[in-house]
């Protein structure tokens, strides 16, 4: 009994010493050089499926019952948000440029009321750059038959200017309690004003030029479109009617000359001034000073004044539109 254990004992020394070799060999891969790896086991990632649907649910907040259900895809989602935006924007835009909410919200804006100011301005200053045409050329004419460039039956040709067409309404009647007001005190006034110069030229009557004998009187067959006035020098000129001036400078045969449009296609024409007092485009009144008489041009003999009268373009005597001495 005691020998078998002994012998037992042995065996388990024997392997026990046996296993301690082992231990002590050093590992295989270090004798190799190599390193071995251990394979973790992956897991495959899921796949998320495209056709994904959810539900938009409306529930009663205490109840939680359900009263309103959709399904929807994400794509759908996506598809729902553009149209949205699409759909506010074009609303936003037709209430913008259709509705007068664009002159309030789009900086810089013309209304609709300046825009058809501007167009009837345009066709305003179109009508008057033709106007301002046609008396410049007439004016032009003018000023050439007195300096003898053109003979003066050249007028009935070609000093023919149409009527201005109507102005728009907008310029014609302005409107305001102001205006009417002043229009209204201008009419009582000239309805009274008897003596006032100018008051005359509403019934036909034309002042004469200036307190003068006459010394030469109109002559056509020699050329003399007018007739001459004697008068001391410096004696003041004045208008025969009221008018616009369109001519006031110095010509070489009339020296100083004035000329005035009147209402009627009217010109009344005034040399040999030795001064002048107003200038081209000034608005004069009937009797109001105009020039002094004078010696200048080359067809002066002598202080006088030479005056013409023009109608539609045709000189005609004009002691037979005013009384002269």
């Amino acid at each position: 009994m005691f020998r078998a254990t002994n012998s037992e004992a042995a065996k388990i020394l024997h392997s026990k010493r046996v296993s301690h070799k082992f231990d002590a060999l050093p590992p295989l891969s270090s004798i190799f050089g190599l390193e071995m790896e251990q394979k973790e086991p992956t897991s495959k990632p899921h796949k998320k499926s495209s056709k994904q649907r959810f539900r938009l649910i409306l529930q009663e907040e205490g109840t939680f019952a359900e009263r309103w259900a959709m399904k929807v895809q994400p794509l759908q989602l996506k598809w729902l948000a553009a149209g949205s935006v699409i759909v506010v924007a074009a609303i936003t835009y037709a209430l913008i440029a259709w509705t007068p909410l664009r002159e309030v919200v789009v900086p810089g804006y013309m209304t609709t009321e300046t825009r058809i100011m501007q167009e009837e301005a345009i066709q305003t200053a179109d009508s008057l750059s033709n106007i301002l045409e046609a008396q410049g050329r007439y004016i032009a004419n003018l000023k050439a038959i007195f300096s003898g460039e053109l003979p003066p039956q050249s007028m009935e040709v070609i000093a023919n200017i149409e009527p201005p067409e109507a102005l728009p309404s907008s310029l014609s009647q302005q409107p305001g309690d102001a205006l009417t007001g002043l229009r209204s005190r201008v009419e009582e006034e000239d309805a009274f004003a008897i003596g006032k110069p100018g008051s005359l030229e509403s019934s036909g009557i034309w002042l004469p030029p200036v307190e003068g004998q006459i010394s030469s009187p109109w002559d056509p067959q020699v050329g003399h479109w007018g007739v001459d006035l004697v008068a001391p020098e410096d004696s003041p000129v004045k208008a025969v009617g009221s008018g616009t001036v369109v001519f006031a400078g110095f010509t070489s045969g009339g020296g100083h000359t004035i000329m005035v449009q009147h209402p009627g296609d009217r010109v009344s024409v005034y040399m040999h001034n030795s001064r002048l007092e107003v200038q081209s485009g000034d608005r004069v009144e009937q009797g109001e000073l105009l020039a002094f008489i004078g010696n200048s041009g080359d067809h002066s003999s002598g202080p006088h004044l030479h005056f013409e009268w023009w109608e539609s373009g045709t000189a005609i005597d004009p002691q037979l539109r005013m009384s002269l001495e």
